[in-house]
């Protein structure tokens, strides 16, 4: 059965009626006569909502939407009243996303007032002309959880964009499962168990709760000379028949815009290249989503598609919490991420006393700093004689995406290479046993698209590039490997062997579907075996002259561990007992292996937190860092706790999940006879390896996530904010 629907859209200010104002029942779109009239069929039950595009210069007077429940026949005078905005003839304006803020109801997690905090922090500090949250609105998808989220956003003046993102449907998919009991099947790779729960209730769309509480979950608007499209991508949430009528709104929206008009889109989960390849018959220019609580800006095809973190916790890739915010012009854009964060930062320190190192060896001054074009996030300064290689991570766009080379002796600029989009983890350089046959130091660094670079170190001219199965759609964070004339690039869904002189590819090894969520712990080289962590699933050592599969031991390994350290024969990595979660307060298990079987010597629960961040070996004694601001100390043969160190509060938001903590997320480096710690409270510690004592204590003033590299007479360190920092033994 279907039904006639008509009314008017209206200027409030006048009561004149709007015309070609386009008018949808959530599958066809009309628009509105020269009187701002307009007539649409609907279905009911399967068209739930009429709603407005509203045009840019308009605001919702009631609404920009009104509910089709209950009616059943001809419904006459279903108005839109629009109000117009003050002054517009400014064409252009900021725009922030947000994304996956997950309010539950659970004491001690993001509940709505703390959103609400958030938020009002947000308009402070960026003062935009409108919010897009792009789903993952709650945790579960309650109404209770929904009516904070609404009563939050409702809580501060900048108007606030909703979408419908999976967890907000999840309440009425999985019924009366939990979230943790959900996470805790997963972890247990239990799969078979949720399809059967899932099967239950196949064909369903589970968007009602979300409709009650926040509207219509798809949705378009105009501002300015873009039209923007909120369109919830996770099929599964959705009827076929529902699905059905999303997608025919989709394309009939786009079709009827304008070919001078610019396009933006918002999905909740990232774009897979087919659609993208479908919009690119329209002008769309920008594809911003959330989904994976991480950071990740490419361009594919003219369109450029952005990934922001959480807003209310630190993402699983330990960028800062936070937001992107986009400037819109007539027909460009750009855009920056910025962190929330939890205190106004100290200023770099221009003047530093040299650091003692207490007579474990001569005091240290400070030789050079330099400033990079971009932030420096995980990714550790490697140093190649008298060169200093660092990665930039620009997650804005325009970007500075690539590698530097730094003079190690004065900070000096040497080279720049840019490449397609951030390089998260550290370069590979060749050693005097890996050199090629021309005698040409290579440096390797892959995107986390997933393209290979292979750069001369002295020129910084490009020897080769290839791209990874499935680039741009990986997510790579581990480093590549260098060894001999191979070198090995990488991530979950797999790696691969590349001919360091040439680029032909030697082999390739699948290792999962996907990358996953973004894992820093990158292969490395154990004689004729390359060792890697596969998040999810445990431990792997491949032959690395074929791929093959030498040994794999199934651990409880995520995505937040340590790369594994090897020591001889043994191979150290952070685990948990089944069952165990990595977000969990439960103590972190530490494992001992044989590097070449696999099998395990000791695997303990002894590590007084939930995982390690970092591990180093010296000496038969193992030192771990800890998201939980702590470093410790054990003996490797019995796992006996030495010692333990405490950190300052982090000045910005960056563990998986987490806020309000301390955390270290670099590894411990050793230096002569102490421990190089550095902390998210902005500070370089120098910890006496032997007792765990604090030496020296320098405060940079930022966050210090990734670890030193270590110089001839020294060590470099870089901070969150791009500055580079050259330590060197005082003379005399």
């Amino acid at each position: 059965m279907t039904i006639t629907i008509d009314g008017h859209v209206r200027d409030v200010q006048s009561d004149r009626g709007l015309a070609n104002v386009p008018v949808s029942n959530g599958e066809h779109v009309v628009r509105t006569d020269a009187d701002g009239r307009y007539a649409l069929k609907i279905s009911p039950g399967g068209h739930r909502f009429i709603f407005v595009t509203v045009p840019d210069g308009y605001r919702p007077g009631e609404g920009f939407y009104r509910s089709s429940l209950g009616w059943t026949g001809h419904q006459r005078g279903v108005d839109f009243e629009l109000e117009r905005l003050p002054d517009r003839r400014q064409r252009t304006f900021s725009m922030v996303h947000i994304s996956d803020t997950h309010v539950v109801l659970d004491e001690g997690r993001i509940q709505g007032e703390v959103l609400s905090q958030d938020l009002r922090q947000l308009e402070r500090d960026a003062n935009p002309d409108l919010i897009v949250a792009s789903g993952d609105l709650t945790d579960w998808g309650t109404l209770e959880e929904l009516e904070q989220f609404h009563a939050a956003i409702k809580s501060v003046s900048t108007p606030v964009l909703p979408m419908f993102g999976g967890h907000d449907g999840n309440h009425e998919r999985f019924g009366d499962l939990t979230v943790d009991e959900l996470v805790a099947l997963k972890h247990r790779r239990e799969y078979a168990k949720i399809e059967e729960i899932l099967k239950q209730r196949d064909g369903e769309t589970f968007t009602r709760n979300y409709e009650q509480v926040l509207g219509p979950p798809y949705y378009s608007f105009d501002s300015g000379c873009w039209h923007f499209v909120l369109y919830p991508n996770e099929d599964k949430f959705y009827s076929p028949p529902d699905r059905k009528r999303k997608e025919d709104w989709l394309w009939a929206d786009l079709a009827q815009q304008p070919q001078d008009r610019e396009i933006a889109v918002f999905l909740h989960t990232p774009p897979s290249i087919p659609f993208l390849n479908s919009l690119k018959r329209y002008q769309v220019k920008l594809v911003m989503h959330g989904h994976w609580h991480s950071s990740k800006v490419f361009t594919r095809d003219g369109i450029v598609v952005a990934t922001a973190p959480p807003l209310c916790f630190g993402g699983l890739d330990t960028r800062p919490r936070g937001y992107r915010i986009v400037e819109f012009q007539e027909e460009n854009f750009a855009f920056r991420l910025r962190p929330l964060t939890r205190a106004e930062s100290p200023s770099p320190r221009e003047e530093m006393v040299p650091i003692s190192l207490n007579g474990a060896g001569k005091d240290l001054r400070l030789l050079w700093t330099h400033q990079l074009p971009a932030g420096l996030h995980r990714a550790a300064p490697v140093r190649s004689d008298d060169r200093m290689l660092v990665s930039l991570a620009d997650e804005g766009y325009p970007a500075q995406n690539g590698v530097a080379c730094v003079d190690a002796r004065s900070g000096a600029l040497v080279w720049r290479v840019t490449t397609d989009t951030a390089v998260k983890n550290s370069a590979a350089i060749t050693t005097a046993s890996d050199t090629p046959d021309d005698g040409t130091d290579l440096t390797a660094a892959v995107s986390v698209a997933g393209r290979l670079y292979i750069i001369e170190t002295g020129s910084g001219r490009m020897h080769w590039q290839a791209d990874l199965p499935g680039f741009p759609e990986r997510w790579i964070y581990a480093s590549p490997v260098i060894d001999g004339e191979m070198v090995y690039a990488g991530g979950k869904a797999g790696i691969g062997a590349y001919d360091l002189n040439a680029g032909a590819q030697e082999w390739y090894a699948e290792i999962e579907g996907g990358d996953g969520w973004p894992c820093y712990a990158s292969p490395q080289i154990c004689g004729d075996l390359l060792i890697l962590l596969v998040q999810r699933r445990g431990l792997m050592a491949l032959d690395r002259h074929s791929g093959k599969v030498v040994w794999e031991r199934t651990m409880g390994v995520e995505n937040p561990y340590a790369r594994p350290v090897v020591d001889g024969g043994l191979l150290v990595s952070g685990s948990s007992a089944p069952g165990l979660h990595w977000y969990g307060g439960e103590p972190a298990h530490l494992a001992v292996l044989s590097v070449s079987t696999g099998e395990v010597v000791w695997n303990r629960g002894v590590l007084p937190s939930r995982y390690p961040t970092g591990l180093a070996l010296r000496d038969d004694r193992l030192y771990a860092t800890t998201p939980d601001g702590e470093a410790f100390c054990f003996e490797l043969q019995s796992g006996a706790l030495l010692w333990r160190f405490q950190t300052g509060n982090d000045l910005m938001d960056m563990v998986p999940a987490r806020r309000e903590v301390r955390s270290i997320l670099a590894g411990p480096v050793i230096y002569k006879d102490c421990l190089l710690i550095c902390g998210v409270d902005g500070c370089l510690y120098v910890l006496n390896a032997r007792t765990g004592g604090c030496v020296s204590r320098m405060d940079l003033g930022s966050p210090i996530a990734a670890a030193p590299c270590l110089t001839e007479n020294g060590f470099c360190v870089g901070a969150y904010d791009g500055r580079l920092y050259c330590f060197a033994e005082c003379e005399g």
